[in-house]
Order: C-alpha cells, then structure tokens, then sequence
C-alpha cells in the first residue's frame, strides 16, 4: 500500500513538473525574444524619449489583454470544475472588455497627444488580438495540455522573430507584435473548441458567469495596475526617458519572475482537480519555499543584470545599475505574491483576490506616487519594494486566516 501511495505521489509530481517544463519553457522564449530582441531594437532605434512612449503603450496594450483575458480565463477554469462551459459566455464578455478597452486605449494615446488615426486602428487590432490570446491558453489549460500550451507560445515566439527581422522594411513596432499575437490566435481557431460553434451561444447561467468574469477581471487588473503603472504614470510625473530607465533597470526581475507564470497556471490546473485540503504546516512550508525562491531569483538577476543591461543598453548601463538590486527584488516578490494568491484561491474565497487589489492599489497612491513625485525613479523603486513586500504578507494572512477559521478543507460554513 506504502510503495502504491508513493509510486502515485512520484507519477503527480513528475507530470507536474514536467508540465511546468512545458509551460515555462514557452513562455521564457517569448519573453527572452519580447525584451532582448524586440524592446531593444525598437528603443534602440527610437531613442530613450520615444522608446518611453512606446513602453507606455504597450503597458496600456498589456495591462487590458492580461486583465479581461486572463480574468475570462481563470473564470473558466473554475467554472469547468463545476459543470461543463459554454464558448458564448465567455466571447460575450471578450466583445464587451474589447470595446472598453479601445475607448481606454484612445484616452491614453490622447492624453500623451500621440494619437494618429491610422496607428490607433492598428494598435486596437493589436489589443484585440492580444487580449484573445491570453485568453486563449485556457483551451489547454482545460485540457491539461501542456504541449499545446508550449506550441502556442512557440507560434507566439516565432511570429515575433518574423516581425523582428522585417522591422527594417515596416519602421512600424506594431507590425513587429502582430504577426506573433495572429499566429496563436489562428492556431487556437483551428486546432481548439473556445472560438467553435455555436460561437454565441449562451449557457443559463451566463449573468453569473460575467459576474465571475467581471470580478476576476477587475482584480487581475488592480493585481496588474501597480506592476505597469510605472510605465504609464511615470511619463507624466518623470519624463519619456526616465520611464525607458525604470523599464531597463526591472528588466531581468520582471524576465526572471515571469517562471511564476507557467507555475501559476499548472498550479491552477493541478489544484483544479485536487479534491483534498491544505493544512496550515503544508501552507507554511510553501511560503518559506515561495521566499527562498525570491532570494534566489533576486539575487541571480542583480547578477545577470550587470552582464546582459551593459550588453543590451551600453549607453544607458551607467545610469541605471546602481537601481538593480531594489528594483529586481521588488519585482520579484511581486510575482512571488501572485503565485501564493493562486495557492490561496484554492482553499479560499475569490474575493480575497479583488480585496487585495483594492488594498494593493490604495498603497500604491498612498506611497508610491508621493514617492515618485518628491524622489523621482529611487522614490518609486523603493515605495514598490515595501509595497510588493506588504503585499506578499497580506496575501499570506488572508490564506492563513481562512485555514484557522474554516479547517484544511477551506470550506466556508453556511451563515458565516
């Protein structure tokens, strides 16, 4: 019975293991070809001012794919968990965040007064898109298919490098986005069932489901706001330039800490079928191994980011290296933060997620924009270290909280 009970535990770790090698592995070559190759082509060719511009645009482009499309994405992975879902619900919600989030886009390139009716289109086209493919992961999330997940990024990847190479002929960074962002979404269209027909079709519960959708897009989005706020706030408090510093001094925290985005998501798939609980001590020595992996992941990018910073950006290493070490470690416990919201969700109630990006939000206004303001770019850097660092133990105590009232099982009482 003792070596049955092993021989299982052995076969789930190893699958989760190598389904995180699938899902790390993807994402880590798109990032690697989205920061080393594309970014620094076009801020290199921009220059530091316009390059800020760019980061900025971008940040609005990410901020909205990652928050409806994730939050459509992680709504149904839970929902599958409780009957089967319906495509309608979740393309009606895509149509409505997709028509939110280009009025956003236009507020923001009018605020920065870079609005051109041509470039517009094609930065919505780029946002749309964007927003599907997020999104679209969760066809092989359903699936526990961690191979598709590592094709779909590797179309991704490719789609960049195509762009990357044709930028001397287009002298156009969206044209350098697109091709990847298509590739994906085609490859979801063909081989997958969330775009298939009946494409609009509604399940009974579709009024519930948005409200899901709604409130997970809305927390992913609080939980998104402060990590590419920088690059959208600091423009008009700091300048163009100081926003291309910030970005280059966080580069490998944020590179380094996007490992915790495949984890999270073949944690939620795992824990999505995991019927058992979480005892306090199994939740307390997950924390101390979330922070060892911090001090780990913040001190190889310190590292790494004299080495690959003064290759990529010679001109600009001087002005920026003796930020590393604030700037990577704040980065990271945000991420590591995320991971361990993930862990709590699962036992926990999915308000605590929109709880803390309310609370998260607040301390950033609260902090780190005085900062920012009165200090300029070591304001910011340190106000988001403490902030990251409140974050992750506020997220720590809701899981704990709810162990100590409602036992390993995470089940609330009725009239609680």
């Amino acid at each position: 019975m003792i070596r049955k009970r092993c021989a299982m535990n052995w076969k789930q770790i190893r699958g989760f293991i190598t389904d995180f090698i699938y899902g790390a592995f993807g994402l880590v070559v798109m990032n690697v070809i989205m920061q080393f190759f594309v970014n620094r082509l076009v801020i290199n060719h921009l220059g530091a001012a316009e390059g800020g511009l760019y980061l900025y645009v971008t940040a609005i482009i990410t901020l909205i794919g990652t928050s409806i499309g994730c939050g459509a994405s992680y709504a149904r992975m839970v929902e599958s968990n409780k009957q089967k879902t319906i495509n309608g619900d979740y393309n009606l919600f895509l149509l409505c965040g997709g028509a939110v989030g280009m009025l956003v886009l236009l507020v923001g390139m009018l605020a920065q007064g870079i609005f051109a009716p041509g470039q517009y289109l094609l930065v919505c086209l780029l946002l749309i898109i964007t927003m599907l493919r997020y999104y679209g992961d969760v066809e092989f999330r359903l699936k526990v298919n961690y191979k598709g997940f590592l094709l779909y990024y590797l179309l991704v990847s490719a789609g960049y490098l195509a762009g990357y190479f044709c930028y001397g002929f287009t002298h156009n960074w969206v044209l350098v986005l697109l091709p990847g962002e298509l590739l994906a979404l085609l490859y979801v269209v063909i081989r997958g069932e969330i775009y298939t027909n009946p494409v609009w079709k509604q399940s009974p519960r579709v009024k519930e489901n948005c409200k899901t959708m709604l409130t997970l897009s809305v927390s992913e989005f609080l939980s998104n706001f402060v990590s590419y706020m920088d690059r959208i706030l600091v423009p008009f408090i700091a300048g163009d330039e100081a926003n291309t510093l910030y970005y280059i001094a966080t580069l490998l925290g944020k590179t380094m800490a996007l490992l915790t985005t495949p984890l999270n998501g073949v944690i939620i798939g795992h824990l999505a079928r995991y019927k058992g609980g979480i005892k306090k001590s199994r939740y307390l020595q997950l924390t101390m191994l979330l922070l060892a992996a911090a001090a780990v992941v913040s001190g190889v990018s310190v590292l790494a980011s004299h080495i690959v910073i003064y290759f990529l950006y010679p001109t600009l290493y001087d002005s920026v290296k003796q930020m590393f070490w604030v700037a990577n470690a704040s980065q990271v416990l945000f991420f590591i933060s995320n991971t361990q919201m993930v862990v709590v969700l699962r036992f926990g109630n999915e308000k605590y997620q929109l709880y803390l990006g309310v609370i998260y939000t607040v301390l950033f206004f609260l902090i780190a924009v005085p900062a920012l303001y009165f200090w300029k770019l070591w304001g910011l850097a340190y106000s988001m270290l403490a902030i990251n660092g409140a974050k992750f133990l506020i997220i720590t105590g809701m899981g704990w909280y709810h162990l100590v009232r409602y036992g390993a099982s995470g089940a609330e009482i009725k009239g609680d």
